[in-house]
């Protein structure tokens, strides 16, 4: 697999690990790559899958939040507050029989009222559904930097302002 290949996505999971069971909270920690280096994220959540996804959320938030310039820690987090990835479908099942089957995934995100798909194949049923879910990520990335670029714009306009025009 050729990772320079100028088609890759943008966003790869290297590696994660998974803890759960039944008398305890599952653990997901994931290694997310990007174009500017890996993020490591720890995340908690109602099972293995969703911990995954909340891992994979928070490195990726982290990764992207470098995008912006000259934006304070308070704006990037009121931004990433109202900002979040809808899984408006999750779809698995077997596609093939016997102990070593392979398992598919579908997801469709909504980002911003923009929606994408991801599938992943796997042995694992898990990273089948972290394959799905970084493929429907990787189509949202364009939406995502758009939505940033305007957003640091219009902070960059109102944090240049000249104070005038307060509250009547």
């Amino acid at each position: 697999m050729d990772e320079t290949n100028s088609g890759a996505p943008e966003y790869r999971v290297f590696d994660f690990v998974i803890t759960t069971g039944n008398t305890i909270k599952s653990t997901a920690t994931v290694t997310l790559g990007g174009k500017l280096g890996k993020t490591v994220k720890t995340r908690y959540g109602d099972g293995p899958i969703d911990a995954a996804y909340e891992a994979i959320n928070k490195a990726l938030r982290i990764d992207l939040s470098r995008s912006f310039d000259g934006v304070g820690e308070p704006e990037i987090k009121e931004f990433w507050r109202t900002r979040s990835f809808e899984l408006t479908k999750f779809d698995i099942r077997a596609v093939t029989e016997g102990k070593d089957s392979l398992g598919e995934t579908d997801v469709t995100l909504r980002y911003e009222g923009k929606s994408a798909s991801g599938t992943g194949l796997d042995n694992d049923i898990v990273y089948s559904a972290i394959k799905a879910y970084i493929a429907a990520v990787n189509e949202l990335v364009p939406a995502m930097r758009a939505d940033i670029a305007k957003f640091c714009k219009s902070a960059a306009t109102e944090g240049s302002g000249s104070g005038e025009g307060g509250a009547k």
